[in-house]
């Protein structure tokens, strides 16, 4: 279950888009970079499809090796933040970051039509502009 947990903050911080240095001075995702990012029938909403293209996108990126598993470098302690814990062996493998994909699309999905319109959108960009500026 801490697992699970820290899956949903890993991808929440992933959803939000680049992951940030500490010291980085790179604006906070908006919305409308969100949008930009995600959103390639550019119909102004992110289905899960789309979320889910990023994800694996993301995911791919991190994947230096190609070995469907992100450890060590590959694995930006960022994507784990305000989490406790992480898997006990210190790898995220593409089967568990997929299992997270649709919970977390669904926390943002308010009225649960399958879609995060722009304020299911801009209410996950506050979230996310919180989190970091928390830091």
């Amino acid at each position: 279950m801490v697992f699970i947990k820290a899956m949903a903050v890993t991808i929440t911080m992933v959803f939000a888009g680049s992951v940030l240095a500490k010291t980085s001075d790179k604006p906070i995702d908006t919305p409308q970079r969100l949008l930009e990012r995600m959103d390639r029938n550019i119909d102004g909403k992110i289905s899960f499809e789309e979320y889910r293209n990023a994800m694996v996108r993301r995911f791919d990126a991190r994947d230096k090796n190609g070995d469907g598993v992100l450890e060590g470098k590959e694995y930006p302690k960022d994507w784990l933040a305000g989490a406790d814990t992480m898997a006990a062996n210190g790898k995220l493998t593409w089967d568990e970051f997929g299992e997270a994909l649709q919970p977390v699309f669904d926390q943002y999905d308010a009225d649960k039509d399958g879609l995060l319109d722009t304020n299911e959108i801009a209410a996950f960009a506050a979230a996310r502009k919180a989190k970091e500026e928390s830091k």
